[in-house]
């Protein structure tokens, strides 16, 4: 459900106000495998398989699934939290591969609600060629706090694998923490204060207004002032190498995710947790290619832990119980994230959407990051350094830059410790977290025509080729960062 390739280092953050900032589609905080947690506390436990029916080929997966600070609300923002759970297996200690899902068949207890997830979602369910590849759960009624489902089952179709029941089978249970985001209209840019801000003319610094998922088209004119109906103009920056330059004229196709249709997005960015765990399912070919440590190095360094020669990455003790599992993943390329949100069954985003989930329904605030505001207070010291219950010092909503004291990501949804004003916590509007002013974020693009032929109805469908790289049909190559 979030572009060029360039070397993404750890002690690379910066601020950015809320247009320039980009992010991915994208996946959040917890990925979990088995009983253990990673970025929030997220858990999945009782892990079980059930007895094959040989008939329909299927076996149902039962587990237990629990988060923290979930919520649903009938009231503004009108929304909820999800997990996107999905299913990895492996026959007799072979390779880890994704588990094709029916579309129906799976089994909630009665406070939970459940959407599977096509890999197409312009197409019709087909086990074969558009199978289910994972199921948002969510409240079924409004609430806040702690959420658990016992005994959720989702129902694999195995012999869709060539999997015979004399097999032996290892299966492993992921979950990703995910933000619903509804459909309305919303403001996209901030008043022409920032680089590459989308306004509606030569003159008209209004931010567009997106009232639609139909075609868009653009004119380069001095723009009309309103909202509905406007002259829309794209405006970047003059010195980009990678975008089409201030005026440029072009078409949004009505497949390209503009952020007005109801879309999921993850709760946070990939934390380094989430890295290994998705590292540790690939073939040694796929982690050659995916090996961010021949960058780093295999030590701590600039508060990433990744440690891989060989076998399974780690996460190294740094003492006291620091591994830095929570913490945001850096030194990440676009090819990297791509192949993550595939492996994931999921998608990038667009610009568009990050705007929408970021600003929700309001006006533009001129030069404000992503949680509505012009206030920013960095993050100077930090307390319980790389444990799952990191915070920086009370009152900062921001790290970026070179610190002296930090250099590198802080635990993700860090801010949000004990705090529920946005301002403080660093939130967007629908509750995504660390949207700007952390490690560098990327989406796709409508700045040039690379990018304007991202099909957002084409997902993951939990496979890489064989070299570790996404092989989504029409994912570009190009990202505003």
């Amino acid at each position: 459900m979030r572009l060029h390739r360039s070397a993404y280092h750890g002690y690379q953050l910066r601020m950015r106000p809320l247009r320039s900032v980009a992010l991915l589609l994208y996946l959040l905080c917890a990925l979990l495998t088995a009983q253990t947690a990673y970025c929030s506390d997220v858990s999945v436990s009782n892990i079980s398989v059930g007895t094959p029916n040989q008939t329909t080929g299927s076996v149902d997966v039962s587990f237990d699934i629990s988060w923290s600070e979930s919520w649903r609300t009938s009231s503004a923002p009108y929304n909820w939290d999800a997990a996107w759970v999905f299913i990895k297996y492996r026959v007799n200690g072979g390779a880890w591969n994704h588990a094709r899902l029916n579309e129906t068949g799976h089994t909630i207890p009665g406070n939970t609600a459940i959407t599977v997830g096509l890999a197409d979602t312009n197409s019709a369910f087909d086990l074969s060629t558009n199978p289910a590849v994972g199921a948002f759960l969510f409240r079924r009624n409004d609430g806040t706090g702690t959420f658990t489902a016992s005994n959720v089952t989702l129902n694999w179709n195995y012999a869709a694998h060539g999997i015979s029941v004399t097999d032996n089978l290892d299966v492993k249970v992921f979950a990703i923490e995910m933000v619903y985001v509804p459909q309305a209209p919303y403001y996209a840019g901030d008043n022409a204060t920032s680089n590459a801000s989308f306004k509606q003319g030569s003159t008209d610094t209004d931010p567009w207004y997106i009232d639609r998922e139909d075609v868009l088209s653009t004119t380069n004119s001095v723009g009309n002032g309103s909202a509905a109906g406007q002259t829309e103009r794209i405006f970047y920056n003059p010195a980009t190498t990678d975008g089409d330059g201030d005026g440029a004229v072009y078409s949004l196709s009505g497949d390209f995710p503009k952020g007005y249709h109801p879309y999921y997005v993850m709760k946070g960015p990939i934390s380094q947790g989430q890295w290994v765990n998705f590292f540790n399912t690939l073939t040694p070919t796929q982690k050659s290619a995916r090996d961010i440590t021949a960058i780093k190095g295999d030590s701590l360094a600039f508060r990433n832990n990744v440690s891989w020669t060989s076998g399974d990455a780690t996460l190294p003790d740094q003492g006291s119980g620091a591994n830095y599992a929570y913490a945001a993943m850096s030194y990440l390329s676009w090819a990297d994230l791509a192949a993550y949100l595939d492996w994931a069954g999921l998608r990038p985003m667009s610009e568009l959407e990050f705007e929408k989930v970021a600003r929700g329904p309001l006006t533009s605030v001129a030069g404000e990051y992503a949680w509505g505001t012009t206030n920013a207070i960095q993050a100077t010291s930090i307390t319980n350094a790389g444990t799952g219950t990191e915070r920086a010092q009370s009152g900062s909503n921001i790290s970026y830059g070179d610190h002296a004291s930090i250099q590198g990501p802080l635990r993700v949804g860090s801010f949000a410790l004990g705090v529920t004003a946005r301002d403080d916590s660093g939130s967007g509007f629908y509750g995504a977290m660390d949207l700007s002013g952390g490690i560098w974020e990327r989406v796709v693009t409508v700045g040039n025509s690379t990018g304007r032929s991202f099909n957002g109805a084409l997902h993951g469908n939990g496979v890489l080729n064989a070299g570790g790289d996404a092989d989504v049909g029409l994912w570009p190559n190009t990202s505003a960062e």
